[in-house]
């Protein structure tokens, strides 16, 4: 790579004098291309990052026209502007040379003695030499990595290949920003990796997909530069390189390099995903046999615990969580976005589950994208487990799960059951759009008779038994329905409904003969009671 600075290094450039001080010349902006040109509209037909060549014949009577040229060329990213003076121009006015200084635009004096022709033609020599090494160099640096890559090389031998060739610390960052491998100039003490992660997480807002370079605090307190460099194994979320010092890399070794390095990286880690996977998709297999084995052969215990190295294991406890993406709930049709969403969802899951759940195991149904938890002990604070891990995952990547949850039983026979279970309320949250991170299976009873009849005629059945009860509005209202439900929910006994709802036996008496008034008859009636519980719970299901 060739900048301004170099090219005036350079002791053949020698007689090239710089107008502007040195503070405008920008020591990490390369020269891509050279230009000469007399147009004042130029900024409408040169590339970025050219440096370009005139007489400024066109501003010979006129240089304040120079300040509007040095601003069009900064609006096209010039890397700086040489002028040939001695034949239309005498000198550079110093205002135009404080202009220039002041927007920090590197001004280039070019003595009569230059023809422009021949300038632009070693200008562009040098910068096509030294991109052809730097070419040369990335070719190479990308046969080494090829090279691991046959050899089924570690992502820590490939992150340390890659810190030695670029002589700089390396750390590689899952989509979650989490470490996955880091060079060996870091160490858990005095110099711990995660410290580095922790300052980027805190300044990266959002998920980029470009690379990005920003400024960090070491663990000495001391500012250090950081490049993040995406690598590309999903499109939406990329995995990350995060080379430290990079304005320290040595010549020749270019951005161009880096790519190279990246991309060799970037087959590694989708190939171990892929080997995760199928490893994966045996246990899946292994699921789906046990949910449908009521359709064949009855299996036995030796043949489940077989596939103990799978994660099964024999216990007294099983129930299945269905886990999704709230984003992706509303719309059945997955686009790409939404599919990685799902898929990072899940492997997020296989990694941190362990420190949830003991013994919990993770299912990945790939053409579905749909996850399943199956906990094989029994979690007394499970809605706190499983929000804690939406609250995560949220933080780390956006993505809000949510959990739809299977009765728990003792016989892995019946975990079938469990993941029916879990499917029907996922199925029902999909087509009311509900939302709540996590929802029980329960039992309807009779009331999932009613499920295919028009809500209409549910609504009217509601109504007639439950009068000013069917779907209350006042409060006063909304209170005696409460305590209605509550007393046939206790057998119509006072005294236990009167514990249920905290309040004196009395007071359950008084609104109790407040319902019946309302009723017209009485509610612990065999006649009527069946109906008013089969009406107090469909109410509560359409409302």
């Amino acid at each position: 790579m060739t900048t301004i600075a170099d090219i005036l290094n350079l002791s053949r450039y020698s007689d090239l004098k710089l107008l502007t001080d040195e503070r405008s010349v920008d020591t990490h902006q390369t020269i891509q291309s050279v230009e000469i040109s007399e147009t004042p509209d130029i900024e409408h037909y040169i590339p970025a990052n050219v440096l370009l060549l005139t007489t400024a014949m066109s501003y010979a009577d006129d240089q304040q026209g120079l300040i509007a040229l040095i601003d069009s060329l900064i609006r096209a990213k010039a890397v700086g502007l040489g002028i040939k003076t001695g034949r239309f121009l005498g000198e550079i006015r110093p205002e135009i040379i404080a202009y220039a200084e002041k927007v920090h635009f590197p001004l280039i004096d070019i003595p009569n003695t230059y023809s422009l022709g021949s300038l632009l033609h070693q200008l562009l020599n040098k910068i096509w030499g030294t991109r052809y090494e730097e070419i040369s160099f990335a070719l190479d640096i990308q046969k080494k990595f090829f090279n691991l890559l046959v050899q089924n090389a570690t992502n820590q031998i490939v992150i340390n290949k890659l810190s030695q060739i670029v002589e700089t610390p390396v750390i590689l960052l899952n989509p979650f920003k989490e470490i996955m491998d880091y060079s060996k100039q870091f160490n858990p003490s005095s110099n711990p990796a995660q410290h580095y992660v922790n300052q980027i997480v805190q300044k990266v807002q959002g998920v980029s997909k470009e690379s990005d370079s920003l400024i960090i605090n070491g663990p000495k307190g001391n500012e250090i530069q950081v490049s993040l460099v995406p690598i590309r194994v999903h499109t939406y979320f990329p995995h990350y390189l995060v080379i430290v010092n990079p304005e320290q890399i040595p010549y020749p070794i270019s951005s161009f390099a880096i790519d190279q390095a990246a991309m060799v990286l970037s087959f590694v880690l989708f190939k171990n995903e892929k080997v995760s996977e199928s490893q994966q998709s045996i246990a899946t297999e292994h699921f789906k046999e046990l949910i449908d084995y009521h359709s064949g052969a009855n299996p036995s215990v030796r043949s489940f615990e077989l596939n103990v190295k799978h994660g099964y294991l024999l216990s007294n406890h099983y129930q299945v969580v269905h886990v999704f993406d709230e984003a992706a709930l509303e719309d059945p049709m997955l686009n790409l976005n939404r599919e990685e969403r799902l898929t990072l969802a899940s492997q997020w899951l296989q990694k941190h589950v362990p420190d949830e759940f003991a013994n919990g195991l993770v299912l990945f149904f790939g053409v579905t994208k749909e996850t399943l938890l199956l906990i094989q002990r029994e979690v007394e604070d499970l809605d706190d487990k499983l929000l804690d891990i939406r609250n995560r995952l949220h933080d780390s990547l956006g993505i809000e799960l949510i959990f739809s949850i299977g009765n728990p039983y003792t016989d892995w026979k019946r975990i079938n059951q469990s993941y029916t279970e879990a499917k029907l309320v996922f199925d029902e949250r999909r087509s009311r759009l509900q939302t709540h991170p996590i929802i029980h299976y329960k039992d309807k009873g009779m009331v999932q008779l009613f499920h295919h009849l028009e809500k209409n005629d549910v609504r009217f059945f509601c109504e007639n038994i439950l009068k000013d009860f069917a779907y209350p509005k006042e409060p006063a209202l909304i209170e005696l329905r409460r305590t209605l439900s509550v007393y046939l929910g206790a057998q119509c006994e006072i005294a236990s409904a009167a514990s249920a709802l905290f309040v004196h036996r009395n007071t359950v008496k008084y609104r109790i003969q407040r319902c019946e008034e309302i009723l017209g008859h009485a509610v612990n009636s065999p006649s009527h009671s069946l109906n008013l519980r089969l009406a107090l719970a469909l109410s509560d299901e359409n409302r």
